[in-house]
């Protein structure tokens, strides 16, 4: 009987091989679906003893860009992430963003914030949610990101985590919820991006766009935003678009820059954040503490720092321009500007394709400051920039640290 099955599998070996990998595939995903679902019945078993003290009364509004995710996103949110809101006691609004700017306008012009938002996207949906909270006069409510985009820049500097299968991918969901749940959230500064507009008329000066993310111009950045076009090569698509780029004349561009050197926080500079200083008066303790915070503002105030204001000037031509908000080792906010001007064209470049996907390549000049200032100039060739993943036409514009501005679950 054995050796006929062997006779069988020999005689048939295509279709064998076809029915094994069927299998091996089969037995695979039903693994996989076994794994998840033990998972979420032990996170939903755990859910009620860390987080005893949510009142059911807590409202969420759920933020979630539809197409995200080769359009998984809102399916993927309704089956594991709603439920677990659901279990801790949420009452969850679902918005679905529709076209650019929805979610800025609509949290912008809302008139009551809820108690918490959840950002289900990628940078952009990141960046519209931040700006329509930030562009409101009323203290901010808290946000926490969730990884449904196809790029989460700032869930890395929150959670550090590498998925490798669908089971850490749902399990990367459940720990970007956790910290809301059991309410554990930090201050994080923002960047400000004001457009210069030369005109001096009020009425035509735009609103400005804030995020958590970066600002990012050149080579890389359009090696970056045209990557997924070549989604057929799977995962090299990241080397194929950088080798596209080879043959481009779009390699460097020219700008001048002015910035100010980086501030603790002084007579000229230094705020308190309005939602901060709020939930403190709202609370036992800050009736305690409020005196206190008010003399430390005061004594602030006092601080004369004369280098605050400095404006340095230079002009560079630089392969990629990338500007990021970090926490310096004095523990304040700072943007730190990365010039790369080492790119050119030929067999170097082929040999540094992998460290471009790898985003390890050094910049030739870094600056840290409080405040940076981009002039664009006649002779770039890259005619556009990226603000939080979103592509803007590249004009004259100013990057400030807002410090502590917005508070994020983590």
């Amino acid at each position: 009987m054995k050796m006929n099955f062997l006779k069988v599998i020999r005689n048939n070996w295509k279709k064998s091989a076809f029915a094994a990998a069927v299998s091996g595939y089969a037995l695979s995903s039903l693994k996989t679906h076994i794994d998840i679902n033990q998972h979420m019945r032990e996170f939903s078993t755990n859910l009620s003893s860390s987080c005893k003290n949510i009142p059911s009364t807590k409202k969420v509004l759920v933020v979630i860009n539809p197409i995200a995710n080769n359009k998984k996103s809102e399916k993927t949110f309704k089956k594991y992430c709603e439920p677990i809101l659901h279990l801790a006691g949420y009452s969850v609004e679902l918005l679905r963003t529709n076209h650019i700017g929805h979610a800025k306008a609509f949290i912008e012009e809302m008139a009551v914030l809820p108690d918490a938002i959840v950002i289900a996207g990628g940078d952009g949906t990141s960046s519209e949610v931040v700006t329509g909270l930030m562009r409101r006069n009323e203290n901010r409510c808290p946000i926490t990101i969730l990884p449904l985009g196809r790029t989460n820049q700032p869930l890395h500097k929150y959670f550090h985590y590498s998925v490798q299968s669908e089971l850490d991918y749902i399990k990367s969901l459940c720990s970007a919820l956790l910290p809301m749940l059991r309410e554990e959230f930090i201050y994080q500064s923002v960047i400000r991006y004001d457009v210069i507009n030369d005109d001096a008329d009020s009425e035509k000066q735009l609103k400005p766009i804030f995020g958590l993310s970066g600002f990012s111009w050149g080579l890389l950045k359009d090696i970056d935003s045209t990557k997924e076009k070549y989604w057929y090569f799977g995962p090299i698509r990241h080397y194929v678009a950088a080798f596209g780029k080879l043959f481009s004349k779009n390699w460097s561009l020219v700008t001048d820059y002015v910035y100010t050197p980086p501030c603790s926080g002084c007579a000229d500079c230094f705020e308190i954040p309005n939602d901060e200083s709020t939930v403190l008066k709202q609370s036992f303790f800050g009736k305690l503490v409020n005196s206190n915070r008010r003399n430390v503002k005061s004594q602030k105030q006092l601080i004369q720092n004369s280098e605050c204001s400095n404006e340095l000037k230079g002009k560079m031509e630089a392969n990629q321009i990338d500007i990021t908000c970090i926490r310096n080792n004095e523990d304040f906010s700072e943007l730190e500007t990365n010039f790369i001007s080492s790119l050119q064209p030929g067999w170097d470049f082929i040999k540094t394709i992998p460290s471009i996907t790898c985003s390890s390549i050094v910049p030739q000049l870094v600056l840290r400051s409080r405040t940076i200032q981009l002039y664009p100039n006649g002779e770039s060739t890259n005619d556009s920039y990226s603000i939080d993943g979103e592509e803007y036409d590249a004009r004259p514009i100013k990057l400030s640290v807002v410090p502590n501005a917005i508070k994020v679950f983590c």
